[in-house]
This record gives structure tokens, C-alpha cells and sequence, in this order.
């Protein structure tokens, strides 16, 4: 008898566990909800833990919050699908980085070595976003810690900002502007859906 307290204890406890993770991933997913209608989007559908999608432009557009506790810091991602020419990755650079990855694009020779570590396939694209005063401006702005990041490959376009000492929300917006701008800028297209 005494191991059926025990037992249902611990499965109320778990239910606990389990509402409390419920509330905060909805309350998460309204927030994310509320700025990507503030930023424009259209057709906001929201996911159950933590995934926002929506339509800018024609372009399907889809943010996210990553991490927190033993995940490392909370992230937040803004991703849209559009076709790139070649594979990009820009992160700041750290005080002794030392960019060993045997996955992904080689590293690339830039004018801005000394601040961000660029690796891509094609590095006129690079110098080419980099080169843009109006992208510069929002790599500076959005990448200020070694986790933030920009990503580029076939089929979107990834913006990454750390969250901690600013909000969630300001995050997406960051990661959202930065991702945005260089649609834009170099004028990518839609992917296709078939």
C-alpha cells in the first residue's frame, strides 16, 4: 500500500512538470505570435512548442526560440525560404576561435577577418554581403555574441541572436531584421514547392 502513494506522487508531480512546461511554451508561442504580426507577417499559424510560421512577401517565414538551461543559451532563429547561390556562415569571431569544422563550407579570406569568421563556397557572394553597407550595418547589430550567426544554403535564409542580455522578443527582431535585409538586399527568390 504504501508504494501506491508513492506512485501516484510521483505521477502527479509529473503532471505538474507537465502543465508547467504547457503554460510557458503557450505563453512563449503568444509573445513570438504578437511580434511576428508586429513585423509584418501574414497567415501566422503557431505550433504547439514553440514554432511560429508565417507568409512575408510570398516567402514562407518561420521563427523559433532554441535552447535555454542545459541547452546552452536561449536562441532565437528566424528562417526564410529562399534560394541561395552558393553556402554561407558568418559568426563573430572569439578571442582565441579556433574554426576547426569538418562539416560545412571552407573558411574564406575577407576584408572583415579580424571581426566575424566567413565560410562559404563562393566568396564573391561573401564579399558581396559583406560589401553592402546596409547588410554590414545589421551583422553588426545582430551578431554580437560567438553563438549568433547567419546561414545560407540552398533553400533559406537562417538568422540566429542570442538571448541574454535582451529579450526574447527583441531577438527575433534582431535575427527577423537581419534575415529580412538580406533577402532584400540581394533580391534571393522564392523556393519552389515542387
Amino acid at each position: 500500500m504504501p508504494n501506491s502513494g508513492i506512485t501516484l506522487l510521483y505521477v502527479g508531480w509529473m503532471i505538474f512538470i507537465v502543465l508547467i512546461v504547457i503554460v510557458v511554451s503557450r505563453r512563449r508561442v503568444k509573445a513570438m505570435k504578437a511580434a511576428a504580426q508586429s513585423a509584418g507577417l501574414s497567415d501566422i499559424r503557431a505550433g504547439f512548442m514553440g514554432r511560429v510560421s508565417g507568409s512575408w512577401r510570398g516567402y514562407t517565414v518561420t521563427w523559433r526560440m532554441f535552447g535555454g538551461g542545459k541547452s546552452g543559451p536561449e536562441r532565437g532563429v528566424v528562417e526564410i525560404a529562399a534560394a541561395t547561390p552558393a553556402r554561407l556562415t558568418i559568426h563573430k569571431r572569439a578571442t582565441l576561435d579556433i574554426n576547426i569544422s569538418p562539416f560545412g563550407p571552407p573558411i574564406v579570406q575577407t576584408a572583415f577577418d579580424g571581426e566575424y569568421v566567413v565560410r562559404s563556397d563562393d566568396i564573391m557572394l561573401a564579399q558581396h554581403l559583406l560589401g553592402d553597407p546596409k547588410i554590414a550595418a545589421q551583422l553588426r547589430a545582430t551578431l554580437m555574441e560567438r553563438a549568433d550567426k547567419l546561414e545560407l544554403n540552398s533553400s533559406r535564409v537562417r538568422a540566429t541572436r542570442v538571448v541574454r542580455a535582451i529579450s526574447r522578443d527583441q531577438a527575433l527582431r534582431a535575427a527577423w531584421q537581419l534575415a529580412s535585409t538580406i533577402v532584400e538586399q540581394l533580391g534571393l527568390p522564392q523556393v519552389s514547392d515542387s
